[in-house]
């Protein structure tokens, strides 16, 4: 089986070209700006498309030109609008197409127990067992694609947008200082916005303006850090406080996440402190 990843230089594309050939396909890359020739995706049996989200839907029309009868093309954007309407059309025409989102980044070493999104085109049965094909190790969960970009302007888009917010907040402190004196919630929440900020600009700016839910969900995040500020030091607080640690305790998973969070510092705690060490060294 060959496969041809389009966008073979990015992380999720260096990411599919390991797991595939670790499923035995014969990987190779296609970036027409390489002026590579188009008989690299007409010889593939799966054509995967990793490239930006605002180009996704562009690429993937240029694509399906040059794929072979029964071949399939799958797209793994982190936003579906759009992208799925493409696909739909793509499927209407008679191509064998899968719209998935693999819920983990480039640095993911090992994919099994983590979950794929698949946002069903057509023949959703045949589209869920190829998914697993290709993903054996993993959670298949279906979603449609409206209500896919709903969750992800919760799961990715808002935090994007609220760690690059808290991240303008240190820009003229001390971060040495901040380091130093940080205490569990600061750390955590510390190296999350570190990691955020030092993603690709390009990526940021898609997942914070190019998610069209993300404005109702940022607006929520708003009344409710308003809310917050307002009501502490009033009585009204603490039935704040109640109504939203009882929601979030319908996880039954909830009463772990302290326990989490500690050994979570310890563990980036330690790492800090070899880096600390490394960096004198030298």
């Amino acid at each position: 089986m060959q496969a041809t990843i389009i966008g073979i230089d990015g992380g999720m594309g260096q990411w599919m070209k390991n797991h595939l050939t670790g499923l035995g396909y014969t990987v190779t890359g296609f970036d027409e700006r390489k002026e590579d020739h188009p008989s690299i995706i007409s010889k593939a049996d799966l054509v995967v498309v990793s490239v930006p989200i605002p180009v996704t839907s562009e690429i993937i029309m240029k694509t399906l030109k040059h794929m072979k009868p029964g071949a399939c093309l799958m797209e793994i954007a982190s936003l579906k609008s759009g992208v799925h309407e493409t696909l739909v059309e793509a499927s209407k025409l008679g191509f064998n197409v899968l719209c998935v989102h693999p819920m983990f980044g480039p640095s993911a070493t090992n994919p099994e127990n983590k979950t794929v999104a698949i946002i069903p085109v057509k023949d959703v049965a045949s589209e869920i067992k190829l998914t697993r094909k290709i993903f054996p190790s993993t959670s298949i969960e279906k979603i449609e694609a409206e209500q896919h970009d709903r969750l992800m302007s919760i799961i990715l888009s808002l935090p994007y947008l609220v760690n690059m917010a808290i991240a303008g907040c240190l820009v003229e402190e001390d971060q040495g200082l901040l380091r130093r004196l940080s205490g569990t919630s600061f750390l955590l929440q510390y190296v999350l916005a570190q990691s955020i900020v030092q993603e690709k600009t390009e990526l940021v700016e898609t997942l914070i303006g190019g998610n069209k839910f993300l404005e109702e969900t940022s607006n929520r995040f708003i009344e409710n850090l308003i809310q917050l500020q307002e009501k502490a030091g009033t009585n009204e607080f603490q039935r704040l406080h109640s109504t939203i640690t009882d929601s979030l305790s319908r996880d039954p998973d909830s009463g772990v996440f302290s326990v989490m969070r500690m050994e979570a510092y310890e563990s980036i705690r330690g790492l800090l402190s070899n880096c600390t060490e490394q960096n004198h060294s030298r």
